[in-house]
């Protein structure tokens, strides 16, 4: 559900593994509730996951899509394919998604089965959860992609270097990436009053304020 971020693989081979040592038959579901719609539903097998780890992105696919496009339907897929538990990896559609389910529970006893959400955003903004699999390896991109940007801001004059982060109303990334690179920032949180903490806020005459949303992560980093 809702992006792809990394470990989505590793998950679904994990998954699909265990469920076939306990005697389960783990049946994947591509492209997320549209899929289940549209009938792009296969069974996993042990040697079909085996290389699955290693890629990036979502073998499964990923959309936004939540059940709440037809509920009904999604319910008589649930019953068609004797679905006896739902695994849902994604991010804050996923945690969305779940509570309509949990919702239909009272219209629909397809719904009533073990239901799990296994937080997978590189935003790492799924309410209750502290870690979700993708925010990790994200933060890691960004420190690297600072720390190359950081050597021609070292070498220049009166500029502002601007680095806009991916995360959503959710300054995760750009807040612990600024923090182990250390420079300055600002996100949804914190609104662009951030930038009134500068020390030089002459050299903010340099950003075109007017490109800047307060729905999008930045890091800032000013020359010294």
């Amino acid at each position: 559900m809702g992006a792809p971020a990394g470990g989505m693989n590793a998950a679904t081979r994990a998954l699909a593994r265990y469920c076939i040592q306990q005697g389960h038959t783990p049946i994947a579901v591509h492209n997320g509730f549209r899929g289940l719609l549209d009938d792009l539903v296969d069974e996993l097998s042990w040697l079909g996951v085996d290389a699955w780890s290693a890629r990036g992105g979502s073998e499964l696919g990923t959309n936004r899509f939540l059940p709440s496009i037809d509920i009904g339907a999604v319910a008589s897929q649930f019953q068609k394919y004797r679905i006896d538990s739902v695994v849902i990896i994604g991010g804050f559609e996923g945690f969305h998604a779940l509570l309509q389910l949990e919702e239909g529970r009272k219209h629909y006893p397809a719904f009533h089965i073990p239901m799990v959400h296994l937080p997978a955003t590189i935003s790492n903004n799924v309410p209750m959860t502290e870690y979700s699999l993708g925010s990790d390896t994200s933060l890691n991109a960004l420190v690297s992609a600072c720390d190359a940007i950081k050597q021609s801001a070292s070498a220049s004059r009166d500029r502002v270097f601007v680095v806009e982060t991916q995360g959503g109303r959710c300054g995760y990334i750009a807040t612990m990436g600024a923090l182990a690179v250390s420079i300055r920032f600002f996100s949804p949180e914190t609104r662009l009053t951030s930038f009134n903490a500068v020390n030089r806020p002459e050299q903010l005459l340099y950003i075109p304020l007017k490109i800047l949303s307060p729905s999008i992560c930045y890091v800032a980093m000013l020359d010294s």
